[in-house]
């Protein structure tokens, strides 16, 4: 008889697109285990949740610092049998408050809402959240905005300048799975 069990793919869902801190994080956990799992991504929480009670997916990571890991996680068990089964801390990538070059005073910024704690935000009069880290700085290059709080390494680009650095969170990270 053949254990059915190994002809399972072990498929991760996260937060993307890929690129953002939940692929990085998701990716370097995965490594450090020695796993082998295809990721996919979803643009929220919900859409997470989601892709596990589809069975698209048989686990997820979220970051508990999200607003609303929470809500998910109780959902998650209570409703759909899909478990808390591991945690783990992690740092993230490193961020930057950065600017369009062609801007001399910032007035607008786009950021995912978990990272506005972060750092102090008084001197932009409008305050825009996205989807992700990676949203904002896209954003930022089609000039939908004067700033983003997004990932450090994205300062590479010509276009832009830093204006403010921001340490690496460092964070609790949730996995669910089914059993």
């Amino acid at each position: 008889m053949q254990d059915k069990s190994k002809d399972t793919e072990t498929v991760w869902v996260t937060l993307g697109p890929e690129g953002t801190n939940h692929d990085v994080v998701l990716r370097n956990h995965l490594l450090q285990r020695g796993r082998e799992a295809r990721i996919i991504h979803a643009p929220d929480a919900s859409g997470m949740l989601a892709r596990c009670i589809r069975g698209e997916a048989t686990h997820m990571m979220i970051c508990a610092a999200h607003r609303e890991a929470a809500e998910i996680v109780a959902i998650a068990q209570y409703r759909h049998g899909i478990l808390l089964t591991d945690t783990f801390i992690a740092t993230s990538q490193p961020l930057a408050i950065l600017s369009r070059s062609d801007v001399g005073r910032p007035r607008s910024i786009a950021l995912h809402p978990a990272t506005r704690p972060y750092t102090s935000l008084v001197e932009f009069e409008e305050v825009i959240e996205v989807s992700s880290t990676v949203a904002a700085f896209e954003g930022l290059q089609r000039g939908e905005w004067d700033s983003a709080l997004t990932q450090r390494r994205f300062a590479d680009c010509a276009e832009v300048k830093v204006v403010r650095p921001v340490d690496a969170a460092r964070d609790a990270w949730l996995v669910l799975s089914r059993g």
